[in-house]
């Protein structure tokens, strides 16, 4: 490879595996202060990987990086579904252009989150939650569900019931209490950004 990065130096590197390059680094520098020591060998192993797929590619070296290149996509649809959450035709199918990728392709990514719809459904949920227990909200419990695209307050409630183990209006209790808010995951799916570790240290 050092010849190859020899030659690469100084360029930009206007690629899909580029900009995935670039988006892995910037949240590796976001999550360095949670690392230990012992995570740098692998750090250093998954970056490599990376570094390699996106200034030589090859099927090789892209498959050597996949870990890495899926966080990458997962961490870009992520950004995008934050971006676009109070959007009411934020769909698996209006989402595939907004991150360049396929559907079949989105699909496959989050099969094992449940599905891009679910993904999109509980990143609601939990941005429902933490607006409903912040002191500083003033928000219906209606408005929240409006605002986030639920259909009404009733579908929105048993959603948020099934997700959380207690109803929207039992966790601003506690929280207007300054109790700790009552949540027990049911079907606990990780976020895009959850699944982060195994990647970043070459796991």
């Amino acid at each position: 490879m050092a010849p190859l990065l020899d030659a690469a130096c100084g360029s930009v590197i206007e690629t899909a595996l580029g900009r995935l390059l670039g988006n892995y680094m910037i949240a590796l520098e976001s999550r360095l202060p949670d690392l230990a020591e012992a995570d740098f060998p692998g750090i250093t192993k998954a970056l490599g990987a990376m570094v390699a797929a996106a200034v030589a590619p090859s099927a090789e070296r892209t498959a050597v990086a996949k870990p890495q290149i899926d966080f990458g996509r997962k961490e870009r649809v992520r950004q995008a579904v934050r971006k676009h959450l109070r959007t009411s035709t934020l769909k698996p199918k209006t989402l595939s252009p907004l991150v360049g990728m396929s559907r079949s392709n989105l699909y496959r990514l989050f099969e094992d989150m449940g599905g891009v719809a679910r993904y999109i459904h509980r990143e609601r949920l939990l941005e429902a939650h933490a607006i409903i227990t912040s002191p500083a909200t003033i928000q219906s419990i209606s408005a929240i569900a409006e605002d986030l695209c639920f259909a009404d307050a009733s579908s929105f409630s048993r959603a948020f019931k099934r997700e959380f183990g207690h109803t929207p209006g039992e966790v601003r209790s506690a929280a207007l209490a300054g109790l700790a808010p009552p949540t027990s995951l049911r079907s606990p799916v990780p976020s895009a950004g959850a699944d982060f570790g195994e990647p970043l240290r070459g796991l």
